[in-house]
């Protein structure tokens, strides 16, 4: 019984190849597998954007972005890549939509600098006050006013929320506009 055993671990060890030829083996077959599944998901990535391009049609003007945001949990950057690959007619072309993005960006195009985009976005936020409240208004005072204003469309928010939720009487189309809206308003506070 021992021999046997012996042998059988004899046997293991001559077959199993040594780890310098395995690893880039291994390497080779989850690279392959990680391009399969890109491109068996591009065909699905272009089915939901020629659907979202149909929804966008539906949706009031400048209240999209924060609809496929609420409704599907993704960024509009996203949802704007799979429509952009649905109004590509020669798809087919691309192996993946990280290919697709690759080889339909423009070669300027850089990722935004996110500390850049923050100053910029906090830049015209100033402005905006500046322009609604004048220039002589104490930063302190629009904080305050800022923390009013997200007090005031949080309460409304509860007081129709509990109107228009779907276990109350009202509908889920009702609750996403309202979820919408909130987040809409929210951004301009």
């Amino acid at each position: 019984m021992a021999r046997a055993a012996l042998d059988n671990t004899n046997e293991q060890q001559q077959v199993a190849r040594p780890l310098s030829i395995l690893v880039p083996l291994i390497q080779d077959d989850l690279q392959q597998g990680r391009e399969a599944a890109a491109r068996a998901g591009l065909p699905h990535y272009r089915a939901a954007g020629e659907k979202m391009l149909e929804a966008k049609t539906q949706i009031a003007h400048g209240q999209f972005r924060a609809w496929v945001t609420l409704t599907f949990g993704i960024s509009y950057s996203h949802a704007h890549r799979y429509m952009q690959l649905a109004k590509t007619s020669h798809a087919g072309d691309f192996s993946s939509l990280s290919d697709f993005i690759r080889k339909t960006s423009s070669p300027t195009h850089h990722r935004r600098d996110p500390v850049r985009t923050q100053a910029r976005q906090a830049e015209r936020e100033s402005e905006t006050l500046n322009r609604l409240l004048g220039p002589d208004v104490d930063p302190a005072e629009r904080e305050k006013q800022r923390t009013l204003g997200l007090r005031l469309i949080d309460i409304g928010y509860k007081v129709l929320a509990r109107e228009l939720h779907p276990d109350t009487g009202g509908s889920p189309e009702a609750m996403t506009r309202l979820n919408a809206e909130r987040i809409w308003l929210k951004q301009w506070a």
